[in-house]
């Protein structure tokens, strides 16, 4: 239900198929990168979703860690999902994992107190796919687990920009997720260009959004398990896993939330939300 999802498309109607893995394509690791470890890359937190109110929980989503209360991630994987008939915005459906290099094992579990999706969240064209999870008790800072910087208000990165993606999404298609983290290398993609792009299959592209991949090769990509993972730039979170079409196709980047357009919104709302 939350992943890095895809937009299929039946002429000019869009629907967001929140439960499934992108459309499939041939790639290998987390689409074109290699096995990495949490202590190069301690702000990352899994997010575990129990889907039927079992206590069986699995990793769906990925997030960053801002304070030791606070973990930010993407709006769609907090929705109430049709196919269960459960609200996933409901905190007992998740928690927060920290400081493991791996999605199945280690780390720290922590309970989620309060889930605060983007009031303007659109479920059908992802505007605004970002949210804020505050956890139950705090978590303690290590090599392992650290707060992340985000990108300032109004900031843009260039295109042509390398930045790391990194997160347990699927690595191969129609296969399962890695059970260690990878992380890939790809370029930002100038806006107009995927904007045109997007825009033959009828999906847009915002300004609150970019898109980034390679343009010259299939296979470097994020992928399902992969949503609300960081972008990372310079050490910087500029963006956010949310949507795209497939997984690892050149033609059609990954787009992913411009956290410069909600840095105020995510201040604010980590200030009111204990």
């Amino acid at each position: 239900m939350c992943a890095r999802d895809v937009v299929f498309v039946l002429f000019t109607t869009i629907v967001l198929a929140l439960a499934q893995p992108r459309l499939p394509f041939a790639f290998t690791r987390v689409l074109g990168g290699a096995p990495t470890t949490i202590s190069q890359y301690p702000i990352l937190a899994q997010l575990l979703l129990d889907p039927w109110a079992t206590n069986q929980y699995s990793q769906h989503c990925a997030g960053v860690i801002l304070t030791s209360r606070h973990v930010i991630s993407t709006a769609h994987c907090f929705q109430y999902n049709e196919n269960t008939g459960r609200n996933y915005t409901k905190p007992y459906h998740w928690k927060v994992r920290v400081g493991s290099s791996y999605r199945t094992r280690g780390g720290v579990l922590h309970r989620v107190k309060n889930i605060i999706p983007h009031p303007s969240f659109d479920k059908y064209y992802y505007k605004n796919d970002v949210a804020v999870l505050v956890v139950a008790t705090p978590i303690t800072m290590t090599k392992f687990a650290r707060q992340g910087t985000i990108t300032k208000p109004g900031t843009d990165v260039a295109a042509s920009s390398l930045c790391t993606l990194v997160g347990w999404g699927a690595t191969q298609r129609g296969g399962p997720q890695p059970d260690q983290l990878q992380y890939t290398m790809m370029v930002t993609i100038d806006q107009q260009e995927c904007i045109i792009r997007y825009n033959t299959i009828g999906a847009v592209v915002t300004d609150s959004m970019f898109c980034a991949g390679n343009l010259e090769m299939d296979g470097i990509d994020g992928c399902y398990g992969d949503s609300g993972g960081p972008l990372i730039y310079k050490g910087v979170v500029v963006g956010l896993v949310s949507f795209g079409f497939g997984c690892g196709l050149r033609y059609y980047p990954g787009v992913y939330t411009k956290l410069s357009h909600f840095t105020d919104w995510i201040i604010k709302t980590i200030a009111s939300n204990k």
